[in-house]
């Protein structure tokens, strides 16, 4: 295994685990803030996490993502661009809360709608600030501070959470909960960043700031229209149906979300290593956007299949009888985890090629595609619409990343890797069909445990491959 590939993977597995603690925490505390709370008042916190966040990357615009590329190249530049990078944050947050709030006052908000807006826009903000000193772990590929950092921070959040709803379940006091876990992860990670690197550079220097912001516009430009079509659904489905609605969408949502972490740190850990190999060695990043897309591949799919075969009883399990109206949506929102993992890997590979304005291009055709087909389907078909919506949506933004990688870097995919990947989910549907009768807890136990095995026994991953990426020899 090359030097550049264990990199990757050491950093996928910081990141992996300490997001997995995270995801896991945060995840049983979602779905106990929607017991508690109720479906109304999870309608209303899902709108108003879906507005915030979508708005959130004004905060931004792109300047961590191209600070990341270029620190990456030349390590020597971090104080520099994160003092640029702090100021620009700084003024940023500001308007974008105001936007935020300005937002829910044009939309005639209730009191308490707007007070969620608000307490959620300042998480969001702290949770920007610090991804500031999060870019410079990013760029020297030390992504083991950002694990501990992340992992730490919510586990308190999470207890604090916890008891909460348990004593006190009210929609603003767990909407602060999620302040207090980003002022915990913002105060460390500048405590950590400012103890191992250096300080940043506090400088008006205004030709190298508009630099910063015209070269981040790209990256900016692709993550509007990752979050247009990640939350407009939300936002459509709270203009056409009630707040009951956009809570069983979202619980479905949820479930979407939560192995998304995988991928998310993948690419993560995978886009400094990228930019750095797309100027010395361009080989070597073909093999390993290839590697890594297949295995993107097949995770995605075999989580989508088993997600849709067991959905009506995973949402029962979860979230109760409550949120029934949430099992007839999971089974087609799933199969967005077998699009995203893949293109996930495909951006990144983009923006590290130095096209972000071709990847710029490709999501923004896949914003507006989203909002049309939102806005035709969701009026007729509620909460199907929108999942339909996503789900054509990421194919297409997927068909048309895959031919750029195809173009730029190389093939990502053959016909005996693929045949393999069918292979193995097709012994999964046959497990899961055959276990039917054993229960949800039998079938959920048994493909975990056989999934690793199953993945060897149809060549999905080989015995090398497997060799290269555990940490104790077999």
């Amino acid at each position: 295994m090359t030097t550049h590939s264990k990199s990757i993977l050491k950093n996928t597995f910081f990141l992996v685990t300490g997001r997995l603690i995270s995801r896991i925490l945060q995840f049983f505390l979602f779905i106990y803030a929607a017991r508690r709370l109720g479906v109304n008042n999870f309608g209303i916190f899902s709108y108003g996490f879906a507005l915030v966040y979508l708005f959130s990357i004004f905060m931004d615009l792109g300047i961590s993502t191209y600070s990341v590329q270029q620190v990456s190249r030349d390590h020597s530049k971090t104080p520099q661009y994160l003092g640029a990078i702090l100021l620009s944050k700084l003024i940023l947050t500001i308007l974008s809360i105001l936007l935020i709030i300005a937002t829910g006052l044009i939309m005639h908000r209730d009191a308490t709608t707007l007070w969620v807006l608000f307490i959620l826009g300042s998480c969001v903000a702290l949770d920007n600030l610090g991804g500031s000193f999060n870019a410079v772990f990013q760029a020297h590929e030390k992504m083991h501070y950002e694990a501990i950092i992340i992992s730490f921070s919510n586990l308190i959040m999470s207890v604090v959470g916890f008891a909460i709803l348990y004593y006190s379940p009210g929609i603003l006091l767990f909407c602060l909960v999620y302040t207090f876990g980003a002022t915990l992860r913002a105060s460390s990670a500048c405590v950590w960043c400012l103890k191992k690197y250096d300080r940043p550079i506090f400088s008006l220097d205004i030709e190298f700031i508009y630099e910063l912001f015209r070269k981040g516009l790209p990256f900016a430009l692709v993550m509007i229209f990752i979050h247009i079509y990640g939350y407009i659904d939300t936002l459509i489905l709270a203009a056409y149906c009630e707040n009951e609605i956009v809570g069983y969408y979202n619980a479905a949502y949820r479930l979407v979300e939560a192995p998304l972490f995988i991928i998310q740190s993948l690419s993560t850990a995978i886009f400094p290593a990228l930019s750095r190999l797309y100027v010395q060695d361009k080989t070597q990043l073909a093999g390993i956007v290839q590697q890594f897309f297949q295995k993107a591949v097949a995770l995605g799919l075999s989580i989508s299949l088993v997600v849709a075969i067991l959905s009506e009883d995973l949402i029962k399990l979860i979230y109760g009888k409550e949120y029934e109206p949430a099992a007839a949506v999971l089974p087609i929102l799933i199969f967005s985890i077998a699009i995203i993992m893949p293109n996930t890997i495909c951006g990144s590979t983009i923006r590290a090629i130095d096209r972000q304005t071709i990847s710029a291009k490709v999501t923004g055709l896949g914003a507006i595609l989203n909002v049309v087909l939102n806005l035709i389907l969701i009026p007729s078909f509620s909460l199907l619409g929108a999942a339909w919506a996503t789900i054509v949506t990421e194919l297409f933004v997927l068909v048309v990343q895959v031919v750029l990688i195809w173009k730029y870097v190389g093939p990502v995919m053959n016909w005996k890797t693929l045949g393999r990947i069918v292979g193995l989910n097709a012994i999964i549907i046959g497990f899961l069909f055959i276990s039917r009768s054993l229960g949800i807890w039998f079938q959920i136990c048994g493909i975990t445990i056989l999934f690793l095995p199953l993945t060897v026994l149809t060549g999905v991953i080989t015995m090398e491959e497997l060799k290269r990426y555990l940490p104790v020899k077999l």
